[in-house]
């Protein structure tokens, strides 16, 4: 606690004698010791550096070629389900003169989402870094190339 002076809810002196009041105020409560107040910590019980006071988690994203199925099928895996589940997936497609967006989807609960594109290419997926709210700040991530072959 700090005293920092006179409080402007002191009590009116009794019996002609003057009172002492002090404001005290308590001071930021840091749970996890990480420097940033619980008040605006996103994460008040995991130490963290981020600006949120979230601890930074990992994820991956895998690209395969589904053949019998003729689709292709991301997956995004981390080990917190908040940085996985029904993330927004970009499907870019391989061109000489740049890569080209074609699609931006979320992802299933499960980190899965299915799409259908023009045979003859290569493709791969990005997962943008994003925020979950009390849980983690959730990294970048991008699959490797997949070339989905032409007909024979």
């Amino acid at each position: 606690l700090t005293v920092l002076g006179p409080s402007p809810f002191a009590a009116a002196p009794a019996h002609g004698h003057p009172s002492r009041s002090v404001d005290v105020r308590a001071l930021a409560v840091d749970t996890d010791g990480d420097g940033i107040d619980d008040a605006t910590d996103g994460c008040p019980g995991v130490a963290s550096t981020n600006p949120t006071g979230c601890p930074t988690v990992s994820r991956s994203a895998r690209l395969r070629y589904l053949a019998g199925e003729n689709l292709l099928q991301t997956q995004v895996r981390s080990p917190e389900t908040a940085c996985s589940a029904r993330s927004r997936v970009k499907l870019w497609r391989v061109l000489p003169r740049g890569d080209v967006r074609i699609q931006v989807e979320t992802a299933s609960f499960s980190g899965r989402k299915r799409f259908t594109v023009p045979r003859g290419s290569s493709y791969y997926v990005t997962v943008s870094s994003s925020y979950a709210p009390g849980v983690a700040e959730c990294v970048e991530a991008t699959s490797p190339t997949v070339l989905v072959p032409r007909l024979s």
